[in-house]
């Protein structure tokens, strides 16, 4: 049961090293969770965006299928929200991506710019996606959730 309590404890480490540290680099190093400004999505909670983003979960409640949208795998934002929402790094998930390909699992969506997510969550009401919050276009899109306060 030690044994187990203290791998548990391990693991978890370097993920509240993570939140710890995106707290005090302060507000604009938060991690907004936003979808468009006309989306009917009203939140969303970690576990629900992590059942998204690991394609667990593929549609609303109400029955719409869910885009997840992601920054390149080389962004730090994506990057710190992998390991915020995920637990673990882009790459680590490689492994996981081509098991799911097998099932026709396709991993999330990936756009360049935050400009570029702002732009497709405005036009698309069923997609989620995050960006640092001082890059929130408030006009295109609408903050759910922050990371890292």
């Amino acid at each position: 049961m030690r044994y187990q309590l203290a791998r548990i404890l391990c693991a978890a480490l370097p993920l509240l090293g993570g939140l710890a540290s995106a707290a005090e680099r302060g507000h604009s190093e938060s991690i907004a969770v936003v979808v468009g400004a006309e989306s009917g999505i009203a939140d969303v909670t970690m576990d629900t965006l992590r059942e998204l983003y690991l394609r667990r979960r593929r549609v609303w409640p109400d029955g719409s299928r869910v885009i997840p949208v992601n920054l390149p795998a080389d962004s730090e934002t994506r990057k710190t929200f992998s390991k915020l929402v995920l637990g673990r790094l882009p790459q680590d998930l490689s492994g996981y991506w081509n098991r799911l390909y097998f099932d026709g699992i396709q991993p999330p969506v990936v756009l360049r710019t935050p400009e570029a997510v702002c732009a497709y969550l405005a036009v698309e009401p069923k997609a989620i996606g995050y960006m640092r919050r001082d890059e929130v276009d408030r006009a295109a899109c609408r903050i759910l959730l922050v990371l890292g306060e």
